[in-house]
């Protein structure tokens, strides 16, 4: 994992806790907790997961896609690749980079590496996302 490089140890720590919301986010996925994984996402957020056809904008649709990933391809697990962290005001910030996936398909087990476009918030001291696309990466 890479950092856009800061200019001040206040611009460090604002990458630092922006990509909180990200780590905390892979985190509840490889320990396969749906509960955790929506939480992460502000109330209000958008999501453009790998499959969706359409934009989800609500809590419940996001519960809904993270419930079918985890029961269609368990094990799984998500590693960071390289990121970048732009800053856009004190309490927000893009994170913009990639992850790979290894999921389980039809018994057998697949890598994919995917295009990550993160926006986070931090609201009531908790850094949360706010906006999330992920598209597979072209071969």
């Amino acid at each position: 994992m890479s950092l856009s490089h800061p200019e001040s140890a206040s611009s460090a720590r604002h990458q630092n806790g922006a990509l909180s919301a990200l780590h905390a986010w892979i985190d509840a996925v490889n320990r396969h907790d749906l509960a955790a994984i929506v939480e992460i996402f502000a109330p209000d957020a958008s999501f453009f997961g790998t499959s969706t056809q359409t934009l989800v904008n609500s809590s419940e649709g996001i519960r809904k896609y993270f419930d079918v990933v985890l029961k269609n391809y368990v094990p799984l697990k998500v590693t960071l690749g390289l990121v970048t962290v732009s800053e856009l005001s004190p309490d927000s910030a893009v994170i913009t980079g990639y992850d790979k996936w290894q999921v389980t398909l039809n018994g057998e087990s697949v890598e994919g590496i995917g295009r990550l476009s993160v926006a986070v918030v931090l609201r009531d001291d908790q850094w949360r996302i706010i906006s999330f696309h992920r598209s597979a990466m072209p071969d």
